[in-house]
C-alpha cells in the first residue's frame, strides 16, 4: 500500500515517457538530449540524422548530408518554415546525385518499416535562443533526431489545464519559435483529459480529443497516438497545409477522417465494388477527407498507376472554394509527373477523355450533360462526388455513369439521405454495394460527442409572427411533400408555388414587428457575446425588406445583404437592385463577417451562403425561411461549428429562432433517419425546464448556511468548510458551469426573474471559490460575459476580494494570524500564496524557497485530504518559516548577492558537495566574480560558452564525474534567477 500522489511530473509527464517506451520509442534523460544536440541552442540531434541520412539515401555522400541537415536547420521558424520540413520529412525534396547526374529525392524517414528509424522521447527539453530568452518543454518526441511532436503536460489537479497549456504553445510561438520550428504535432494532456493538434495552429478549435481506442485509459491513449507505425502514418498522410483567405494554415485529419479515407481508397483498389457513400455529417472536414484521399491515389503508383481522380462539385462557389487547397495539396505533390485540370465547360471535359487525360481533374456536375457515352472505358477512373444528395438529381447523374460506365464512383453528403431500408435516394445509386447503406457514416451525435460540431437549440418567435399550423401544413409541408428538395434552387421553385406563404412573410408590417425583434434579441443575446448573426428571409425581395427594417432599429453597418443577381432586377425589383452588393464588396463581407472584431455583424441572406460557408464566430439564425429535410440541416449547420474568442471563451451552441414555425414540428421538418438527428436539435423549452431544475438543487447543495453567523462568517465556513477537498470543488465547478451555459443561452427572458438572486449568489460563490484557491486570484476571468456584467459590481460590493489576499509568509506573521478569527483553513491558503508571489517577485530567492515551497504543498495536501486539520497545518508551516527566516539570515551573513546566495544553496543542498577539499560558499564567491565577466551571457552565444568554460575552475575540488553535473544545475540557477 503507498500514498497517491498527484503531480504534473509524477502523474503524467514521467508515465508518458515510460509509456511510449513500451512500444518502441527510446528514452534520453535532458543530459543526454542535450549532448546529442550539442547544446540548447540546437533542436536537432544532427549526428542521428546524418547516420540515418547516409543509411537510407548511400549515394549521398557525408559532405551533402550535413549540406541537407544544414538546410533543415537554416530554414525558418515559422508555419510556411515548418511546411518546408514537412517536405523533408515526407521525402519531397530533392537533391543531386554527382554520380548517376541527377537529382534524387532525399528521404529521412523510412515510412514503411519503423524499426528501421531512430526513436527517441526526452523530456524537461531547454531552447536557449542567441537573442532571446528561452523555453522549455515538458516532452519532446524525435524521429531520426529531428523533433516531430511536443507535449505540455499539466497537473490533473489545477483547472483550466487546457487553456493554460494552449497559452503557453502560443507563448513558444512569440519568444521561442525556434522550438517549433520542426515540431509538426503537439499533444496536451493532464492525465484526465487526452488531446492533440498540429503546431502553428494552436487554438482549442483546431485541438482535439484522442479517442482512437475504446479504453480511454492514459496508458493506452498515449501507446495509440505513438505507436510507431500509425504515428509515421500521421506524419506522412494525415497532416494538411493549405491556404484559406490568403493565409497559410495547417491541420491534422481526425480519426473519424482518417478511417473514411482508408476505406475510400480501400474502395477505389476493390475489383468487385465500385460505388459508395460517405455520410459525415456538416461541419465534419468532409472536403479535407474528399481531397486527402484523392491525393493518396494519385500517389501510390504502386496501385494506381496511371489513374484519374475527378471531383465532382455542383455550383461555382464550391468549384472555386476547392479550387485554391488542390492548388496548394495536389500541386505540390511528391510526384511532379502528377498533372491536374480544370473542365471549365463541356468542350474542355470532353478532351479530358478523348486524350486519356491522367491525373486529377475537377469539373462541376452539369459539364457532363451530353458528354458522349462511353467516353472512357478505362476501370481506373475514380469519381468523388461532393454533396451527392444533390449532385446527381434529374438526369446529370445518368449522363456521369454513361460516360465512364466503369469508373468507381464515391458519393460524398453532409445531410441524412434518406432510408437505407427503402432504397431511395442516395443510397440507391452509391449505397447498394454496401449492407447498411454507406461506406461510412459519421453522425451529428457523433460529431457533438467529439466536439467536431455544437448541439443546436431552437426558439420559436412569438406566435403574432409564426404562421398558424394548419396554414403551413397546407402551404408548404404538403408542396414539398411532392418534391425530392435538395437544394436552395429546387426549395425557391416550391416557394413560388407557396403564394400565400410568400405574401405573409414578406408582408411590410409583419417584416417590421420581426426586424424589431431580432434587433433586440440580437442586441441583448448575440452581441454581448461576441458573436454574428444570419438574418434568413424568404427570397431577395424580403431580404431587402429586411435591410431596410434592420436599419430602422440596428446602425447600418452592422447588418448587411447578400443574395443573388438577376439582370432584369433594375426594371422589376428596383429595391432588390439598388440594395445587391458587387462581387468585391461580397468577397470583402464574406471575410470581415468571420472576424469578430468587424463589421457586419448581421448578414440577411436567402439563397447565398446556407451552405458551403463556414463562419465560426456565427451564432444566432434568426429563420424566415420555410425549409426540410437537406436544405434544413446544411443551413442549421450554419451555426454549429466551434469558436474560441480572444479571452478563450467557447462557443457552446448553435442559437435558432424560428420565425415560420417549421421546427414546431421536427419530426416532419427533418422526415428522414430521425435517430440521426435526436439530440442535436433542442427545444430551448426543455433548456428553460432544466435551468429551473439544476439552479434549484445548486441552491440547495450549496447556498444554505447557518444562520447564526454573521454574513462574512458564512461565506467563511462555505468557502473553507465545503470545498477544501478539491474533489468537492470539481463537482461544484461542473454543476455551476451547466447552470451558468443554460442561463448565457436563455437570458434574458421573464421566466428567469424569480432566479436572478440566486443565479448572481451561485456566481459570487463560484468566483470566492476560485479565489480562494487559485494561485492568481483572478476569480471573474472565467466567467462568461452575461454573467460577468451580472456579478461584476456586486462582487466588489460584497468584498469577495478578500479570498485573493495575500499574506508574508513569516513567523511574525503566522503568530498574528493564529490570534485572527476565521478558519484555519483559509489563512494557510493565503500564506502560500504569499510564498508563491515572494517566489515570483524574486528569481533569485526562489531558487532557496523551492524546498520550501514543495514541503508546504505537501502540507496542504495533507490538509486538502483531511489527514490534518487547519491548526496542525498552520504548526507546521511555523517550522516552514523558521526554516526560511534561517536562510535568509545566512544569505545576509553570507554577503553573496541573492543570485550568488542562490548557487551556494544549490551546491550546498542539491550538488554532491560533500566532498573533501569543497567548500561550497567559496566557490560561489569565485562564481560571482566570473559572473561579473560576461555581462551579456544571456544574449551572446560565445559568451555563454566562454562562461561556462569558465565556471569548472570553481568546482574543481569535486570528482571528475560530478563536474558537469554541477555546472549543468548552475547554469539553471543563473537562468532561472536572471
Amino acid at each position: 500500500m503507498t500514498t497517491l500522489r498527484i503531480g504534473e511530473a509524477y502523474t503524467v509527464q514521467f508515465p508518458m515517457v515510460d509509456h511510449a517506451a513500451e512500444v518502441g520509442w527510446t528514452p534520453l534523460t535532458p543530459f543526454e538530449a542535450e549532448s546529442l544536440r550539442h547544446g540548447r541552442q540546437n533542436m536537432l540531434f544532427a549526428d542521428v540524422l546524418e547516420e540515418k541520412i547516409l543509411d537510407f539515401n548511400p549515394w549521398l555522400s557525408e559532405d551533402q548530408a550535413r549540406s541537407v541537415i544544414e538546410t533543415i536547420e537554416a530554414i525558418t521558424p515559422n508555419i510556411e518554415g515548418n511546411w518546408e520540413v514537412l517536405k523533408w520529412l515526407r521525402g519531397e525534396h530533392m537533391w543531386r546525385d554527382e554520380t548517376e547526374k541527377r537529382v534524387r529525392p532525399v528521404r529521412l524517414i523510412d515510412f514503411d518499416h519503423p524499426e528501421n528509424n531512430a526513436l527517441h522521447v526526452t523530456w524537461e527539453w531547454r531552447i536557449d535562443p542567441v537573442v532571446r530568452k528561452g523555453n522549455r518543454a515538458d516532452v519532446i518526441f524525435l524521429v531520426n533526431g529531428i523533433p516531430v511532436t511536443i507535449v505540455e503536460h499539466k497537473n490533473p489537479k489545477d483547472g483550466d489545464a487546457l487553456t493554460r497549456a494552449i497559452t503557453q504553445l502560443r507563448r513558444y510561438e512569440i519568444e521561442t519559435p525556434e522550438l517549433l520550428a520542426q515540431t509538426q504535432l503537439h499533444n496536451i494532456t493532464h492525465l484526465l483529459g487526452y488531446r492533440y493538434g498540429v503546431t502553428w495552429n494552436v487554438s482549442r478549435r483546431f485541438i482535439f480529443r484522442w479517442k482512437h481506442t475504446e479504453d480511454e485509459e492514459y496508458r493506452s491513449a498515449v501507446q495509440a497516438f505513438f505507436e510507431p507505425h500509425d504515428f509515421l502514418r500521421t506524419l506522412k498522410d494525415w497532416i494538411l497545409f493549405y491556404v484559406e483567405d490568403g493565409e497559410t494554415k495547417k491541420s491534422v485529419l481526425r480519426e473519424h477522417q482518417r478511417v473514411a479515407v482508408d476505406k475510400i481508397v480501400a474502395r477505389c483498389a476493390d475489383p468487385e465494388k465500385d460505388r459508395g457513400l460517405i455520410w459525415h455529417t456538416q461541419g465534419s472536414g468532409k472536403t479535407f477527407t474528399l481531397l486527402t484521399a484523392a491525393k493518396q491515389i494519385l500517389e501510390d503508383q504502386s496501385r494506381f498507376a496511371g489513374s484519374t481522380v475527378i471531383l465532382v462539385v455542383d455550383r461555382n462557389e464550391l468549384e472555386g472554394q476547392l479550387n485554391g487547397w488542390v492548388e496548394r495539396l495536389i500541386g505540390e505533390m511528391q510526384s511532379s509527373a502528377i498533372a491536374w485540370r480544370r473542365a471549365d465547360s463541356k468542350a474542355d471535359l470532353q478532351d479530358i477523355f478523348d486524350s486519356d487525360f491522367r491525373g486529377l481533374v475537377v469539373a462541376m456536375i452539369h459539364k457532363f450533360e451530353d458528354i458522349r457515352k462511353d467516353s472512357s472505358l478505362r476501370d481506373n477512373i475514380y469519381v468523388f462526388i461532393d454533396e451527392a444528395h444533390r449532385s446527381v438529381a434529374a438526369d446529370l447523374g445518368s449522363y456521369l455513369m454513361g460516360a465512364i460506365p466503369k469508373a468507381t464512383i464515391i458519393g460524398f453528403t453532409g445531410t441524412p439521405v434518406g432510408s437505407s431500408r427503402s432504397g431511395s435516394g442516395s443510397f440507391q445509386i452509391f449505397g447498394a454495394q454496401d449492407d447498411d447503406g454507406y461506406l461510412d457514416k459519421y453522425s451529428i451525435i457523433e460529431s457533438i460527442t467529439d466536439e467536431t460540431t455544437l448541439p443546436i437549440k431552437y426558439m420559436l418567435a412569438p406566435s403574432e409572427m409564426t404562421m398558424a399550423t394548419e396554414d403551413l401544413e397546407q402551404q408548404f409541408f404538403a408542396l414539398s411533400d411532392e418534391d425530392d428538395v435538395t437544394d436552395i434552387e429546387e426549395l425557391n421553385k416550391v416557394l413560388d408555388r407557396a403564394v400565400g406563404l410568400r405574401a405573409f412573410l414578406g408582408s411590410d408590417d409583419r417584416i417590421d414587428k420581426v426586424a424589431k425583434f431580432v434587433a433586440e434579441h440580437f442586441k441583448e443575446n448575440v452581441d454581448p457575446l461576441g458573436y454574428k448573426a444570419f438574418m434568413v428571409a424568404v427570397d431577395r425581395e424580403a431580404c431587402a425588406k429586411y435591410k431596410r427594417a434592420l436599419d430602422r432599429y440596428l446602425p447600418s453597418e452592422w447588418s448587411e445583404v447578400v443574395y443573388s443577381k438577376n439582370p432584369n432586377d433594375i426594371v422589376d425589383r428596383p429595391d432588390v437592385h439598388a440594395l445587391q452588393i458587387s462581387e468585391n464588396r461580397e468577397e470583402d463581407v464574406r471575410k470581415l463577417f468571420k472576424k469578430a472584431t468587424e463589421e457586419p455583424k448581421i448578414l440577411i441572406v436567402t439563397d447565398k451562403l446556407l451552405t458551403g460557408y463556414d463562419a465560426p464566430v456565427l451564432y444566432a439564425m434568426y429563420l424566415d425561411k420555410p425549409m426540410r429535410n437537406h436544405v434544413l440541416l446544411q443551413s442549421l449547420a450554419r451555426v454549429n461549428r466551434p469558436y474560441i474568442d480572444a479571452d478563450n471563451v467557447m462557443k457552446r451552441v448553435g442559437l435558432v429562432v424560428d420565425f415560420v414555425g417549421i421546427l414546431r414540428n421536427i419530426t416532419k421538418a427533418l422526415s428522414f433517419d430521425a435517430a440521426d438527428v435526436n439530440g442535436a436539435l433542442e427545444d430551448l423549452d426543455l433548456l428553460m425546464v432544466s435551468l429551473h431544475e439544476k439552479i434549484a438543487a445548486a441552491a440547495s447543495n450549496y447556498l444554505e448556511v447557518d444562520s447564526a453567523l454573521s454574513p462574512d462568517a458564512q461565506l467563511e465556513s462555505v468557502v473553507y468548510g465545503r470545498f477544501l477537498d478539491p474533489e468537492a470543488r470539481k463537482v461544484f465547478y461542473d454543476d455551476y458551469k451547466d447552470v451558468e451555459a443554460l442561463w448565457e443561452i436563455l437570458s434574458p427572458d421573464a421566466q428567469l426573474r424569480d432566479h436572478i438572486t440566486t443565479y448572481k449568489r451561485l456566481s459570487q460563490l463560484y468566483a470566492a471559490v476560485r479565489a480562494a484557491f487559485s494561485e492568481t486570484g483572478s476569480f471573474l476571468g472565467d466567467l462568461e460575459h452575461k454573467t460577468k456584467r451580472l456579478i461584476e459590481e456586486g462582487a466588489i460590493q460584497e468584498g469577495l476580494g478578500r479570498f485573493s489576499k495575500v499574506v508574508t509568509f513569516d513567523i511574525d506573521a503566522l503568530e498574528s494570524l493564529k490570534v485572527d478569527e476565521g478558519p484555519d483553513e483559509g489563512k494557510v491558503y493565503n500564506l502560500l500564496r504569499g510564498l508563491r508571489k515572494e517566489m515570483d517577485d524574486d528569481p533569485a530567492g526562489a531558487v532557496v524557497l523551492q524546498s520550501i515551497r514543495v514541503k508546504a504543498d505537501r502540507i496542504l495536501q495533507d490538509m486538502e485530504t483531511r489527514k490534518i486539520d487547519g491548526l496542525a497545518a498552520m504548526d507546521e508551516l511555523m517550522a516552514l518559516a523558521r526554516e526560511k527566516a534561517e536562510a535568509k539570515k545566512q544569505a545576509e551573513a553570507s554577503g553573496l548577492s541573492g543570485m550568488g546566495f542562490a548557487v551556494f544553496w544549490t551546491l550546498s543542498h542539491e550538488s554532491k558537495a560533500d566532498v573533501a577539499g569543497f567548500d561550497a560558499m567559496t566557490a560561489a564567491r569565485e562564481i560571482e566574480s566570473v559572473l561579473a565577466k560576461f555581462p551579456t551571457w544571456q544574449e551572446n552565444s560565445e559568451e555563454r560558452r566562454r562562461l561556462r568554460a569558465q565556471l569548472y575552475t570553481p568546482v574543481l575540488a569535486l570528482p571528475k564525474d560530478d563536474r558537469a553535473e554541477a555546472i549543468d544545475k548552475i547554469m539553471q540557477v543563473l537562468e532561472q534567477a536572471s
